[in-house]
């Protein structure tokens, strides 16, 4: 006699379904709010149980940050399709991305002023939002690298993350409004191309 399928077996999500379930989460937030959402009310819309929430996301701030990277994901390519074959080009891809309208921030506005409050919050927006960031740029530097047009032990690879996306965050937390294009391209230009390409760079 076969063995049944297990639970687990049973039970995954397809592809379809879990867009569905985050499409749900990411309506529910843009309407109430991030701290009103609860896994209940969005069961309850999804026509779905709490237990395959929970099951495939493990916790509401798991949940609403998956959503937030999916709608994002509906209108722009992660840093990873970026690949002009060369270290200017790549950076300024890398520029137009963090700079480019995201209306997934409209509809998660709620979201970073809950961070402030909820430390394993902003961990996975780490996790989900801030890592494959900081995985892509790496990648970047590293075809820099084998291209020659970066030495490879020069010390700014190890901070060009921060010097990029230091000014990208800070335009926001210190003047009130998002960084520009042509900010983050003089940062490029003047900041951090020059200092990745000196031979002997120091910091």
């Amino acid at each position: 006699m076969a063995e049944a399928p297990s639970a687990s077996r049973r039970r995954k999500l397809t592809p379809e379904r879990e867009r569905e379930l985050l499409a749900v989460t990411a309506e529910l937030v843009g309407e109430v709010g991030y701290e009103q959402v609860t896994m209940a009310a969005v069961a309850q819309r999804a026509k779905c149980s709490t237990a395959t929430l929970y099951r495939q996301w493990e916790s509401k701030p798991r949940l609403v940050i998956s959503a937030w990277k999916a709608l994002t994901a509906e209108h722009k390519h992660d840093l990873s399709h970026v690949d002009t074959g060369t270290l200017r080009g790549d950076l300024m891809g890398a520029v137009e991305y963090l700079v480019a309208d995201d209306p997934a921030n409209g509809t998660f506005a709620s979201v970073p002023a809950a961070i402030v409050q909820d430390e394993s919050l902003m961990e996975i927006v780490r996790e989900i939002l801030i890592h494959p960031i900081l995985r892509d740029l790496a990648q970047l530097l590293d075809r820099a690298v084998s291209r020659g047009e970066i030495a490879s032990g020069n010390p700014v690879i190890g901070v060009a993350d921060q010097v990029l996306l230091g000014p990208w965050l800070a335009q926001t937390i210190l003047f009130g409004t998002p960084a520009t294009q042509e900010l983050m391209e003089s940062v490029v230009d003047l900041v951090l191309l020059p200092a990745l390409t000196t031979q002997h760079a120091t910091v």
